[in-house]
């Protein structure tokens, strides 16, 4: 990583550290908003800020709650850009300049035979991308034969005896790394290019163990309609499970699915179809630093990283990141090499 990626983690890390008056906000869950809200008032000589504290909590915030946090804590909201961009384009067309704009862009294009060309020059890596990414499928982990149970199974006790699995879990713990809305602007377009990036970190470290082997997805949104007590089998004893959270439904999901930009398709996938779920689950996967202590984390991302890539077909809206914030750090990868799954080398069934 640069020195200036250094640089940038390093500040992240100390204003998440740091309440501005020299106490550190050690708290043991993702914030609501009135909690962020309550927290950032309570400070002496509060004045609102940008990339200012962000006090964790232990649980992952509802949309009303971090929208009431960004009130007081100084959080500012990101501009959806495809929508910005929109309202140009109806003012060119107001003005008359869309035909200059053509034929601007007639000059720009290739002749239409160099451009069979390159099309024809483009295909064959294309396909053999394609064909890589489709035999390393991710599928539901319903689908799944015993024999394919039993090697996730396998795979994650063999990462973690040797311990790697924690290590790799503990990037996650590091808050500094601002992958989730609550965060600011930014975490809300990092949080899908990250989690992509993280999520096949783990796939590649399981398949040091057991090649061929991919992530399962858990869809939540399936499990929506079952009754209370198959989550609660007499030989299972745990406190309230789902007592805070919810599971979104396939309506929710495919009102989330309907959003035309990144930026309002994020934000409804994150609050509404991750930290629910989260919520829901409750115990270690309720807190963001230990959440992906839990193998169900990984199933749980897979469907995440899933539904974008369902968005994706339909629609061509990116995160919008700039400088260090585009870089997914603690890795090299960025934003842009986050976007397609089948440049990364893998699919969903």
């Amino acid at each position: 990583m640069s020195e200036r990626n250094n640089r940038a983690r390093s500040s992240r890390k100390d204003a998440l550290e740091s309440d501005g008056h020299g106490d550190h906000l050690t708290l043991d869950h993702f914030p609501t908003r009135d909690e962020v809200a309550r927290a950032e008032a309570a400070k002496p000589g509060h004045e609102p800020h940008v990339h200012g504290p962000h006090p964790m909590f232990d649980h992952f915030p509802t949309r009303d709650e971090l929208r009431d946090a960004q009130a007081h804590f100084g959080i500012e909201r990101m501009p959806d850009l495809e929508t910005a961009w929109l309202r140009v384009e109806r003012h060119l067309n107001e003005t008359g300049l869309e035909l200059r704009k053509s034929d601007l862009l007639t000059q720009l294009t290739p002749k239409l035979s160099d451009a069979l060309i390159g099309d024809r020059l483009q295909i064959k890596p294309w396909i053999l991308a394609l064909l890589r990414a489709l035999f390393r499928s991710r599928a539901d982990h319903r689908t799944l034969s015993s024999a394919q149970r039993q090697q996730f199974n396998d795979a994650i006790q063999q990462v973690h005896a040797d311990g790697s699995y924690q290590a790799l879990a503990a990037v996650h713990a590091d808050m500094s790394h601002n992958m989730h809305s609550n965060m600011g602007a930014v975490g809300t377009q990092r949080f899908l290019p990250w989690h992509r990036v993280y999520l096949l970190k783990m796939e590649d470290l399981l398949r040091s163990k057991k090649p061929g082997l991919t992530i399962p997805c858990w869809n939540y949104a399936v499990d929506k309609a079952r009754p209370d007590w198959v989550w609660r089998p007499p030989s299972v004893t745990r406190p309230a499970p789902g007592a805070s959270g919810s599971l979104p439904d396939p309506a929710g999901m495919n009102a989330i699915l309907s959003n035309s930009g990144y930026t309002s398709f994020t934000e409804d996938l994150e609050f509404d179809a991750h930290n629910q779920v989260h919520n829901w689950c409750g115990g270690t996967l309720r807190s963001p630093p230990t959440a992906s202590q839990d193998p169900i984390f990984w199933l749980l991302h897979a469907n995440v990283d899933r539904i974008w890539d369902l968005w994706q077909l339909n629609h061509g809206g990116t995160p919008s990141l700039v400088g260090t914030d585009a870089t997914m750090d603690p890795w090299t990868q960025t934003a842009s090499d986050a976007n397609d799954v089948i440049k990364l080398g893998y699919s969903y069934k």
